[in-house]
């Protein structure tokens, strides 16, 4: 299937930006030749990474994870987000490893990139319980994940992943497709967003599944991220039915996800050309070590050539029913 050079957007006039600037809603733009993208810096570049050193500016107490606000030496704004403790496992890996894939398909991320190490000048004494577990009093900390945080984009509001300018395409249906490859089984409004972006001629509102952060992992049962086994051994695709295609399982824990099969075989030509070396890169860049590198790698290869088998008529595995456990 040959994909036109287009971008699914939605144009409407703009009150709440004053003037006559015209505001255009956009989900999905054409990434072109995706087997020539560079998965390792994603949306960046080497320019644009995080350059120390780093000073504090606020405490993020948004979500459950650590998170401050610092500035770089260039000037730039960051949030940082901290590998910590948790029974599900770690988001820093997996919510730049899962933002590079989601990019390479056309869809719109925030810009991240992986800190192994580093030291944040003018930390204060008072802070949450989680940060000081994270960032030593001399300012130092491990393994984290910088998102940019540039002037000009406006962080606009949530958007509702079943209610919006785009339901019932084919790129909506990518969307929710690319959530069942990644297992990110916390895909719903709470973490998406609106970035405002200028661009030449107004207005860019981009609509981002924002939260990338509880991928790899497995979705049924009591859910897990960045866990290598898991997502090896969960299941994926429960098989064809008249003119649809059901997934084992649904965004944030509903009902199993059943899409147009017209709309999964746009997604399966778009993922099948992603290339293993690609793939590879958009863990590398995540952190993570050479056995998760490989092991994850083959896991997302082996789910795209899945897809594409089930559509070209090969049976799917029988789905492992296991109902969400109860907290």
């Amino acid at each position: 299937m040959r994909l036109a050079a287009v971008c699914l957007a939605f144009v409407a006039a703009s009150t709440a930006l004053g003037g006559d600037a015209e505001v255009t809603q956009v989900l999905w733009r054409d990434p072109g030749s995706i087997e020539a993208r560079d998965l390792f810096w994603g949306t960046g570049n080497a320019e644009q990474a995080p350059k120390p050193p780093f000073t504090f500016v606020s405490e993020d107490d948004s979500g459950t994870k650590p998170k401050v606000e610092v500035t770089d030496a260039s000037g730039m704004s960051w949030t940082a987000k901290f590998a910590s403790e948790s029974k599900t496992g770690s988001e820093v890996h997996a919510e730049i490893a899962a933002s590079r894939l989601v990019w390479a398909l056309g869809y719109f991320v925030e810009e991240h990139y992986y800190v192994a190490r580093g030291t944040i000048a003018g930390v204060p004494g008072a802070l949450r319980k989680r940060t000081t577990l994270v960032i030593a009093p001399d300012g130092s900390f491990k393994e984290s994940r910088f998102e940019r945080e540039p002037a000009e984009i406006e962080r606009g509001p949530r958007w509702d992943l079943e209610n919006n300018p785009f339901t019932g395409s084919r790129e909506l249906s990518g969307l929710e497709m690319l959530a069942m490859l990644l297992n990110n089984w916390d895909a719903r409004p709470g973490n998406t967003r609106i970035l405002r972006v200028p661009v030449a001629n107004g207005i860019e509102d981009r609509f981002v599944l924002s939260d990338l952060g509880t991928a790899f992992g497995k979705i049924s049962g009591r859910p897990t991220r960045w866990n290598l086994t898991d997502y090896k051994n969960s299941d994926f695709i429960r098989g064809i039915s008249g003119d649809a295609l059901v997934f084992c399982h649904g965004l944030d824990m509903q009902p199993p996800l059943s899409v147009p099969l017209e709309h999964a075989r746009w997604f399966s030509d778009l993922a099948s050309r992603l290339t293993s070396k690609q793939v590879r890169k958009a863990f590398e860049a995540s952190g993570a070590k050479r056995h998760e590198i490989e092991g994850f790698s083959k896991v997302v290869m082996a789910r795209i050539a899945q897809l594409s088998g089930i559509l070209g008529g090969r049976p799917a595995e029988a789905c492992i029913e296991s109902p969400p456990e109860q907290s």
